[in-house]
């Protein structure tokens, strides 16, 4: 089911890029048409620039929008009744008992991370269980609190809470 809101997403996101120039084009009303051989004012040559860049600002804001929407689409899948993620989705800094290793999480060893590679789980975790704050930060080490042949994993991929 995940693969199939991913190729949904996917898809719409292609549709985004291809249309983005017409869009942009058939947004922008009143430009001043110039013929070859007149002179050209420069208030109409303005005028035409700040049409555009005001469409071209626009539609990007319109598309950050529609892409914040298709994130949520390809990893917020919902719940299971017990409340833990469901389609392999978890909330970032999500604490997860394993039996294994999983995609998207990483075991909670304690280990150093750069911040520059993780910074949503940075942003929220800050230095609480170690590192400079810089460039670097630690995960909270939970190894001996597992229980046999179990591991203690950390969403690092996933949904932000809000």
């Amino acid at each position: 089911m995940k693969s199939n809101f991913k190729f949904v997403a996917g898809m719409i996101a292609g549709v985004i890029v291809a249309t983005s120039t017409a869009l942009i084009a058939s947004q922008v009303g009143a430009l001043v048409t110039f013929t070859s051989g007149t002179p050209a004012k420069a208030v109409e040559v303005n005028g035409n620039f700040n049409a555009i860049r005001t469409s071209v600002n626009d539609n990007d804001t319109r598309i950050a929008a529609l892409e914040g929407k298709l994130a949520r689409i390809g990893t917020n899948t919902g719940t299971t009744p017990n409340g833990s993620s469901s389609s392999g989705s978890c909330v970032i800094g999500e604490i997860l008992l394993f039996a294994g290793s999983r995609v998207g999480a990483i075991p909670a060893n304690g280990q150093i991370l750069a911040i520059t590679s993780n910074t949503a789980l940075f942003s929220l975790l800050g230095t609480t269980y170690g590192g400079n704050g810089t460039s670097t930060f630690a995960l909270p080490d939970l190894r001996g609190l597992a229980p046999n042949n179990h591991t203690y994993a950390i969403c690092t991929i996933g949904i932000f809470p809000a």
